[in-house]
């Protein structure tokens, strides 16, 4: 199976589709927190990542034009987004093209807006900032990853990485 690209793809706010959003949606950045390490023994120094623990990561929602549902998404409360996508593959033992689906579910709340700009015949190019909490990463029912900030859950292709520091905590 060659993993191609996204044929299509949709973002949900509470169970309704948020229309207006932009072409694409440019996924978070997972960054692990590290302390550098050096010492005694040690040739020099490198970089130790603490296990599940992230920096900040934010999404932006770009929009093409002003309108109300960027602005529910400033609400201060918690929102649930879910991207779905088709994503197609091209399998070479039957020469079928494929598709899997993606589903992607964040829990944020607001960072903020980017209003854009105004101009005759043109997107104003809005975009709204929010900080992820929580974010589930399912491909054809199979969850790949899970990380709940608040409640010290980093889980990758079924491993709990935070699980045996869970129980000792």
């Amino acid at each position: 199976m060659i993993p191609e690209k996204v044929v299509g793809y949709n973002v949900y706010n509470g169970g309704g589709k948020l229309t207006g959003v932009t072409g694409e949606v440019t996924l978070p950045n997972l960054e692990a927190m590290s302390e550098t390490i050096s010492g005694a023994g040690i040739a020099g120094e490198y970089e130790s990542p603490t296990p599940g623990h992230f920096g900040s990561t934010q999404i932006e929602i770009p929009f093409r034009t002003l309108y109300d549902t960027s602005f529910n998404l400033m609400v201060p409360k918690g929102q649930t987004l879910v991207l779905r996508a088709s994503q197609q593959s091209y399998d070479v033992s039957d020469g079928q093209v494929k598709y899997r689906p993606l589903k992607i579910t964040l829990r944020t709340i607001p960072k903020g807006i980017d209003l854009g700009k105004i101009g005759t015949g043109k997107p104003t190019e809005t975009k709204n900032t929010l900080e992820v909490l929580y974010i589930k990463i399912e491909e054809n029912g199979k969850v790949l990853l899970e990380l709940d900030k608040l409640n010290f859950i980093f889980i990758v292709n079924g491993i709990d990485v935070l699980g045996p520091i869970r129980s000792q905590i």
